[in-house]
């Protein structure tokens, strides 16, 4: 069962008494709500303190769907904080609201949790952070998911991170100052207890583990010792078409890291439609192209394939998304005799398994930010 959320606007203050009370009095009355439509119980439950920032009203709707469908496994206080940009000038306006799905072990519980949304315009938007981090619940871990290109010494993020254990971020579309700034915020000690989760990260898994298991096969393991070329392709950002995808920088820094290469200092070229390095370990040198290819299957900014290349050893090894998008591919290819390969179907999740699989994690992810930072230097180099 589904119960849509209610809103109700608080009057204009930022007593956090005030709106406690009328939070309260709007769990009295969802209770009734619910038992007047069937017989059961609500659960009022909260397991974490989740901040949303959000750059625009107009995402309100679509960040209300996700809660309501988070709230089943990670019933949460979200804090919803918005920038109204059609106003000039907007005293900050607080509306509380709650959302119930059925429980898990029960037909007869509502499982419900409750949601605040701050909105400010101009000069007000100053005021959210010390209107925001009060509401904060002690003792549960607090989540802040920045849906918004990244910026370093942002002052509202800075603001707001001083509340927070985790961060949660979406680098799909990021630029690559937005990417450096990430990195700089991972290695600086001012946020050394802030954790990092990157959805787009999570959205890799399956990537990576299908090119671990070419590793684990011994027969592959010589030529895999001496890679010659590293393909990887993608499709074109969102943001700019000319950018590297942050997937295939991530996919290609993971790599670097795990096999100890390092990027060279000369032979890079920019093409038309990506960009080619040159990797070192030791006196051992690895050419990576990083190539955009048209795929109208696919969302912007996705890996296609990734192509591990053996000249001396006459081999290949492929992961490749196929040609609908809905199933990853694998095979090898040995003195021009093709091996037996895996298709496994792609986990199209949603934004709300994402976000509640990161909220699962409390501890910094070290391998993302090594492939992170590896990443960077090679699109610096």
């Amino acid at each position: 069962m589904l119960s849509l959320p209610k809103q109700i606007n608080v009057p204009k203050t930022l007593d956090v008494e005030a709106i406690e009370r009328e939070l309260a009095l709007l769990w009295v009355q969802t209770a009734q709500d619910v038992n007047f439509q069937q017989e059961g119980a609500v659960m009022r439950a909260r397991v974490a303190n989740l901040m949303i920032f959000s750059p625009t009203v107009a995402e309100l709707e679509e960040i209300n769907a996700t809660l309501l469908e988070l709230s089943t496994a990670h019933p949460c206080r979200a804090l919803v904080v918005a920038i109204d940009r059609d106003a000039h000038e907007h005293d900050i306006e607080i509306y509380i609201s709650s959302c119930c799905r059925g429980g898990i072990e029960s037909e007869t519980k509502d499982l419900c949790c409750e949601e605040v949304t701050l909105v400010a315009a101009g000069k007000f938007v100053a005021e959210l952070p010390s209107a925001t981090l009060p509401l904060l619940i002690p003792d549960l871990p607090v989540f802040l998911w920045w849906r918004n290109s990244f910026i370093l010494n942002d002052k509202l993020f800075m603001q707001l991170c001083r509340g927070a254990n985790r961060l949660i971020i979406d680098s799909v579309a990021f630029l690559s100052d937005g990417l450096t700034a990430i990195a700089e915020v991972s290695r600086n000690r001012d946020y050394e207890r802030l954790g990092i989760s990157d959805v787009n990260w999570e959205r890799l898994t399956l990537w990576r583990a299908l090119l671990a298991n070419f590793y684990d096969v011994p027969l592959y393991r010589p030529a895999l010792d001496a890679l010659s070329t590293i393909e990887v392709d993608y499709s074109a950002p969102e943001s700019s078409a000319e950018m590297i995808a942050s997937q295939a920088m991530l996919i290609a820094g993971w790599l670097a890291c795990c096999l100890g290469w390092q990027p060279g200092r000369e032979s890079r070229k920019v093409s038309g439609d990506g960009l080619q390095l040159n990797l070192n370990k030791g006196n051992q040198q690895i050419e990576l192209k990083l190539r955009r290819v048209e795929r109208d299957d696919l969302k912007p900014g996705r890996l296609v394939k990734v192509e591990l290349q053996s000249e001396r050893e006459a081999a290949t090894f492929v992961v490749i998304r196929n040609e609908v998008g809905l199933h990853l591919e694998t095979y090898a290819t040995l003195s021009g005799e093709t091996q037996p390969g895996q298709l496994l179907p792609v986990r199209n999740r949603s934004t709300a398994q994402l976000v509640g699989r990161e909220m699962e994690i409390l501890t910094n992810d070290e391998v993302y930010t090594e492939a992170l930072l590896r990443g960077i230097e090679m699109l610096r180099v």
